[in-house]
C-alpha cells in the first residue's frame, strides 16, 4: 500500500540517501533481515555482510526495554531499499508546493520534500536489525517462534504508531555490503566504565556512581578504562567498584543474584542500597590503606596515591576487589565477625609490597620481585587465600581445596613441602 514520508535527501561521499521517520509497525513490516531474503544461501561469505542475530538478547533486553519503559528513545535505524527505483521519486518541497522562497531558503528546500513508497519496497537494515526485531517482540509480546516473552508486562500497541529514525540507501548489493562493514568496523565498544556511567536499568550500576560520588570521590575513580596505570592519580576504577558492589549483594542477600537488565523493587533497592553504602563506608574509614589513599582527594594528594599503588597491594584495583569479596565473607556465616574485627584482620595482613610480603601472595595475587605485577587472573584463588589468612572459618575440605589450587600455581619441583601461609587471626 502506496505511502508517503517528509523526508531529507542528502549526500555522503558517493552515496546519496534519505532522511525520514517511519511508523515502527510499518518500518516492521517492510524490513526483512538477510537471512530471510530469497537467494541468500547462495551469496557467497563476501557477500553476506550482516551478521546473525542474537535472539537472547532481543528477548531478554531490548525488547523489555522498548515495551516496559515510556522513556524508550534510541538512534536511526540504516536501511537499504530493494524495489526502489526512478517510479518511487524524491519530490522536493519546492516542486510540490510551488512555494515562493526567498532566494536565502531555495538550495534548502531542494533537500527537503516527500518520499513516496509504492508498497513494494523492501527494507533490509545495514545497522539496527536487533533494534528492529526488540520493536516487533515489543508490539507483539512474543518472540520469533511465537511464546510468549514474560519479561514484557503487557504487549506494547503504543510503539507500533509511534516514529522510528530511518536512514534510508538505494539498494546495491556492493555498496550495502561496504556500508555495513565501515559503519560496524568504527563503532568502538565502550569500556565497562564508561557503560556503567550511563546505565540506569542495572541496580549495581547505579549504586555504583553513588559510591564513586558520595563516598570515594569521582575525581578519584576511573572511567574510560578498567585499570591504572603507574601515573593515574585514581584510587579505583568504577568497574572495581561494580565487581565489589556485586559482591556485596550477594554475600548479603540470599537472592542477591540482580538482573542486570532491570531495577528491583523499590524496597529491595533500599536495601541494597543501604548495605553497599554502609560497607563502602566502613572500608574507607578503616581500612587503613584506604583511608590514607582517600585522606586528601584533591591534587595535593595525588602523589601519595601513585605511592600507595607502587608500594601497596592495596593500591592495586584487583587487589581492593578480594579485599571487598573476604570483607563480606568474614562477616556473615560462618565467621560472623563484627565490621570493626574483619577490618582489623585484613589490616593486619602483609599487604606492603617488600621481599619477605610478595612471598606470601606469590603466584597468586602477584608475580615477580618488588618490581612485579599484580595478577588478575586468580581472583577467586585470591580471595580464598585472603580469607584464610584472616582467619575465616573454613571447612576442612574447603582447606584442602585451596592448599590444592595454591600448590597448583607453582613447579611440581617446588611443592614438597610447601603449605599455606599462616593466618593472622582465628
Amino acid at each position: 500500500m502506496p505511502s508517503i514520508h517528509a523526508a531529507m535527501k542528502a549526500r555522503l561521499g558517493d552515496t546519496d540517501y534519505y532522511i525520514l521517520s517511519m511508523k515502527a509497525q510499518e518500518l516492521v513490516n517492510s524490513a526483512v533481515t538477510p537471512v530471510e531474503m530469497d537467494g541468500w544461501t547462495d551469496l557467497t561469505v563476501e557477500q553476506r555482510y550482516q551478521r546473525d542475530i542474537n535472539y537472547t538478547r532481543v528477548r531478554n533486553q531490548i525488547a523489555p526495554n522498548f515495551a516496559n519503559d515510556n522513556t524508550r528513545f534510541f538512534g536511526a535505524v540504516i536501511v537499504t531499499a530493494e524495489n526502489f527505483g526512478e517510479e518511487v521519486s524524491f519530490e522536493p518541497l519546492d516542486d510540490t508546493a510551488n512555494l515562493k522562497l526567498p532566494n536565502l531558503y531555495k538550495a534548502a528546500a531542494l533537500s527537503m520534500g516527500f518520499l513516496t513508497f509504492t508498497g513494494g519496497e523492501v527494507l533490509i537494515p545495514l545497522d539496527g536489525q536487533h533494534r528492529l526485531k526488540a520493536i516487533e517482540f515489543a508490539i507483539s509480546g512474543k518472540d520469533q517462534h511465537g511464546r510468549k516473552i514474560d519479561a514484557i508486562q503487557a504487549p506494547c500497541m503504543e510503539l507500533a504508531n509511534e516514529d522510528v529514525t530511518v536512514i534510508l540507501v538505494p539498494y546495491e548489493l556492493e555498496r550495502a555490503r561496504r556500508i555495513f562493514t565501515r559503519v560496524n568496523r568504527y563503532a568502538k565498544p565502550t569500556t565497562t566504565g564508561q557503560r556503567l556511567v550511563t546505565d540506569d536499568d542495572d541496580m549495581l550500576a547505579v549504586l555504583s556512581r553513588e559510591v564513586a560520588d558520595d563516598l570515594i570521590d569521582a575525581r578519584l575513580v576511573k572511567i574510560t578504562s578498567n585499570t591504572l596505570t603507574k601515573q593515574d592519580v585514581y584510587f579505583t576504577t568504577l568497574a572495581i567498584i561494580y565487581n565489589c558492589n556485586d559482591q556485596i549483594i550477594a554475600g548479603n542477600f540470599p537472592n542477591g543474584k540482580l538482573d542486570k537488565t532491570k531495577l528491583p523493587s523499590a524496597d529491595a533497592q533500599t536495601l541494597y542500597r543501604n548495605k553497599v553504602r554502609e560497607t563502602w563506608g566502613t572500608l574507607v574509614e578503616k581500612i587503613e590503606v584506604f583511608a590514607d589513599a582517600l585522606s586528601d582527594a584533591a591534587v595535593s594528594g595525588d602523589d601519595n596515591r601513585r605511592e600507595i599503588r607502587e608500594k601497596n597491594l592495596l593500591g592495586k584495583p584487583v587487589a581492593q576487589e578480594c579485599l571487598v569479596r573476604v570483607f563480606t565473607r568474614l562477616t556473615n556465616d560462618p565467621t560472623n565477625l563484627t565490621a570493626d574485627e574483619a577490618c582489623e584482620r585484613l589490616n593486619a595482613l602483609p599487604w606492603a609490597i617488600t621481599p619477605e610480603n610478595i612471598a606470601v601472595w606469590d603466584r597468586v595475587l602477584w608475580t615477580g620481585g618488588t618490581d612485579g605485577r599484580i595478577v588478575t587472573n586468580r581472583r577467586n584463588l585470591a580471595t580464598d587465600l585472603i580469607a584464610y589468612l584472616a582467619g575465616e572459618k573454613m571447612a576442612q575440605t574447603k582447606k584442602e581445596e585451596l592448599l590444592h589450587d595454591y600448590l597448583q600455581q607453582f613447579p611440581e619441583s617446588e611443592r614438597e613441602g610447601k603449605g599455606l601461609p599462616e593466618p593472622v587471626g582465628g
